[in-house]
């Protein structure tokens, strides 16, 4: 999966002055029934996902929902474009009737208007994740139903490393210089060298606070750093092709796509650091002029059920639904060494650091950009 967000800074700003008030989450004492077989027979929902999950959504949600509902889903794929083809839509006649999206470009979608409030009391799924992952004003003010997606995790090819990498403090040492690859995209990658520069400095599990306090210190690591970069990767795909063909020793990756690989290639080394771990903040979404709402709601509670968000996790995704977290981590290690399961770790559970990006986005983007990446 990759994931890329280029909102601008001022939007963000008029997003994240929202207040946080709730409208009844988790109000309702009892759960409505799903939808009765064959509820939306006639409709089309059309729904975006993020690439590289597309497989997964597909299987588990796709297919079950349409033949329980009635319903036909269209299934579309992409990077970032949604929000630009829904502006493009026109009016009444939206690109989409149900969006997954993150944190950075939902914000400002919302408060310009673009995406509708959500009956919560049709969602009643929404109850058993993790409150950690609706304790944001998105959820609060029924916007969306937000949840962690993928861990930054590290990669490496086993025949090039004197000894596998188990931080991201490795990153610095001598043999894998000149051997990198990383993101290109600063939102991740940025963050690695955070994590780079307060291990170096004795200080590990303080990148976030780094990151929010000292944002420039750290910019000026990742451009003292650089050379340790050998290529910058576009998407999770073209990282595990070049880590499949040893084209780099190790590197940050997105956790969906080292899961779902090491399952074929159980040989590909990687680790998901306990120490300044952080997650990507994904969120589903209705646009306001969708004439299909209902069905998106129904799709959505549908999503957050235990059996799909098992299934799901399964294949190497996340899930905020605390009983099939923990129904996954028992039964897979691996998984359970990625994402949270337990009451203690989503309660520390962490997203990127946002909000230290926004006080100067187009500041950074610019840096990274030309003083980063360019000179690399």
């Amino acid at each position: 999966m990759s994931i890329v967000f280029q909102p601008h800074r001022r939007q963000f700003l008029r997003a994240t002055g929202a207040g946080a008030v709730s409208l009844g989450l988790g109000g309702c004492q009892q759960t409505p029934p799903g939808p009765a077989a064959g509820t939306f027979s006639g409709q089309t929902l059309t729904v975006f996902v993020y690439s590289g999950l597309d497989k997964i959504f597909q299987e588990h949600f796709v297919e079950p929902f349409q033949a329980l509902t009635g319903a036909t889903v269209v299934l579309d794929a992409g990077w970032w474009d949604s929000i630009g083809k829904l502006k493009a839509s026109p009016k009444g006649q939206p690109a989409y009737d149900l969006v997954l999206t993150d944190a950075t470009q939902g914000y400002p979608a919302i408060k310009d208007g673009m995406f509708r409030q959500i009956d919560f009391n049709k969602v009643p799924n929404h109850r058993a994740l993790a409150p950690v992952a609706l304790d944001n004003w998105v959820a609060k003010e029924r916007y969306g139903v937000t949840f962690h997606e993928s861990a930054m995790t590290l990669g490496f090819d086993p025949k090039q490393v004197k000894a596998a990498p188990s931080g991201w403090g490795d990153l610095l040492r001598d043999d894998l210089k000149g051997k990198l690859a990383l993101y290109n995209s600063f939102y991740f990658s940025l963050y690695t060298f955070g994590c780079m520069k307060v291990t170096s400095e004795g200080k590990p599990g303080t990148a976030w606070t780094a990151m929010s306090n000292d944002i420039g210190g750290v910019l000026d690591f990742a451009k003292r750093e650089r050379g340790r970069v050998r290529f910058w990767w576009p998407t999770g795909t073209k990282m595990l092709q070049d880590l499949l063909q040893g084209n780099f020793a190790a590197g940050n990756a997105h956790s969906v796509t080292m899961l779902q690989a090491v399952k074929d290639k159980p040989d590909l080394g990687f680790v998901t650091p306990e120490t300044d771990r952080a997650f990507v903040q994904l969120m589903w979404v209705i646009p306001a002029d969708s004439p299909n709402a209902a069905l998106a709601e129904a799709a959505i509670d549908f999503l957050m059920s235990k059996d799909v968000q098992a299934a799901m996790a399964s294949r190497g995704a996340g899930t905020a639904h605390m009983a099939a977290a923990k129904e996954v981590a028992a039964e897979d290690p691996i998984w359970a060494k990625t994402y949270p399961s337990t009451d203690e770790q989503f309660r520390s559970l962490r997203y990127f650091p946002y909000e230290a990006y926004f006080k100067d986005y187009d500041g950074i983007a610019k840096i990274w950009e030309r003083e980063v990446l360019r000179q690399s």
